[in-house]
């Protein structure tokens, strides 16, 4: 049985909460929306702003994948929302994890898709089920190219994503980022 993130993974200034079964399931159109508990000035889970469509038939399918979907990004000196992220699903049969993020227009340029990053790889790393961090990203998304490349990602090839078009994959084992984490310190 692989081991559940936990609700909350905690950075310098942001804490990742997780958005539960009910928060996700009531998103598909024909419920109202449960409520979440922070200020979120750009409706953060909105169909059209967030990776829903993918998430609510994962967690329809099987609600315990959840733990490793969604997760509000909350300052925690504002309590405001400022982005959000998510695993793609839990560690595959090679121990591959996937992670995505976004940060809201409004707050970024602040190094918040950073600290995002860093705070979910820095779990993924800690899980014993991982042994690749894996990203991809669009080649005209500057700023995530940015991240993933100064984290010291290899980029390993490219895929045609249906709705994102061309994006780039970049790996780095658990054990390469751990070092990399260390000589850090």
């Amino acid at each position: 049985m692989t081991l559940n993130p936990p609700d909350v993974l905690s950075g310098p200034r942001l804490d990742l909460h997780l958005v539960t079964v009910e928060q996700v399931l009531s998103r598909d159109g024909e419920h109202d929306p449960v409520a979440i508990a922070f200020a979120d000035p750009d409706d953060i889970l909105s169909p059209e702003n967030s990776p829903l469509a993918h998430r609510i038939p994962q967690v329809q399918a099987d609600p315990s994948v959840n733990p490793w979907l969604i997760r509000l990004a909350v300052d925690r000196e504002s309590d405001t929302i400022v982005g959000l992220t998510n695993f793609h699903d839990r560690p595959d049969e090679d121990g591959v994890v996937e992670i995505g993020y976004r940060v809201t227009d409004r707050f970024r340029r602040n190094g918040y898709g950073r600290e995002i990053a860093q705070i979910m790889w820095d779990f993924a790393a800690s899980h014993p089920d991982v042994k690749i961090l894996r990203a991809t990203v669009s080649p005209t998304n500057a700023p995530s190219m940015a991240i993933i490349t100064s984290a010291g990602f290899t980029h390993v090839g490219e895929q045609d994503d249906p709705e994102d078009g061309l994006e780039y994959v970049f790996d780095m084992s658990v054990a390469d980022y751990r070092a990399k984490r260390e000589s850090a310190i």
